[in-house]
């Protein structure tokens, strides 16, 4: 079983993997070195008991990512963060939850209400005392110079609702933003996850080098602000070969290369 090792965390996206069965991702994961997996909540199926606990053993669940779409499915967006919140209180390994933010469109606004008015989601979620949440911040549109920055009312809410911030590096690319210079604006005790990919234009979730984002420079700045927290690699599965093989040295090799570039900073 692969254990966490000094510094961050380099975790690997069961997303990155999702069309692959779960033991499989695990399995590669643990191959090739990561120290545990982040593990995306696409399914009410996904509850506590045998079947992640032997997915757990392989490679150690250390982050949940709460579902992002189709929440009727768990009853509500409220009830998809409880029942994910449940499941990491079930696996021993896991201390960290991301959310998305819910929409800002006027019905998804009625809908999360709940969201709004919430000040403490630890509590409201019934977390055990390990896990922690995160925001992850998502694309953003540009938007007015008479605005307030969207980095800063994010962060306004992480402060809001007593949580951290996943800090997802594609989609602060996507967004046209600096992601050296956003980084720098992101408190250090705030920070709780980073969500590792490149970009190109509107392409997200690129393997490193596919795009044009300062990802070696990027990972140095974590090194030398003592992050400790997880870096998780979240590609899309056409950055990958059919080949299984092939991809678990790709994986290997990415995590060195990610390894390499923290420890350099």
């Amino acid at each position: 079983m692969s254990t966490a090792s000094p510094g961050p965390s380099i975790l690997l996206s069961t997303g990155s993997l999702f069309h692959l069965p779960l033991p499989t991702v695990a399995h590669m994961g643990a191959d090739a070195g990561f120290d545990g997996m982040e593990l995306i909540v696409n399914s009410p199926g996904l509850t506590p008991g045998p079947e992640l606990e032997a997915v757990d053993a392989i490679c150690p669940i250390r982050s949940l990512h709460a579902p992002f779409r189709d929440w009727s499915k768990w009853g509500g967006h409220l009830n998809s963060w409880k029942a994910t919140t449940a499941l990491a209180n079930s696996l021993r390994h896991c201390e960290h939850i991301t959310l998305h933010p819910p929409g800002s469109r006027i019905g998804s606004m009625i809908q999360n209400r709940w969201f709004a008015r919430a000040h403490d989601l630890r509590l409201l979620l019934d977390a055990v005392g390990r896990v922690r949440y995160s925001l992850e911040n998502l694309p953003w549109v540009q938007q007015s110079p008479f605005g307030r920055d969207e980095l800063d009312k994010l962060l306004a809410q992480c402060r809001q609702k007593n949580v951290g911030l996943t800090y997802d590096v594609c989609h602060m690319g996507v967004s046209g933003r600096d992601v050296l210079a956003s980084l720098e604006r992101v408190p250090g005790p705030m920070l709780y996850n980073v969500h590792f990919s490149d970009a190109l234009g509107y392409r997200e979730h690129l393997k490193p080098g596919a795009g044009n984002l300062p990802l070696e420079q990027f990972l140095g700045m974590l090194g030398k602000r003592d992050y400790s927290g997880p870096v998780t690699l979240e590609l899309e599965p056409a950055a990958f070969p059919d080949d299984p093989e092939a991809i678990v040295n790709q994986l290997r090799e990415t995590r060195q290369w990610m390894k390499r570039s923290i420890q350099n900073g």
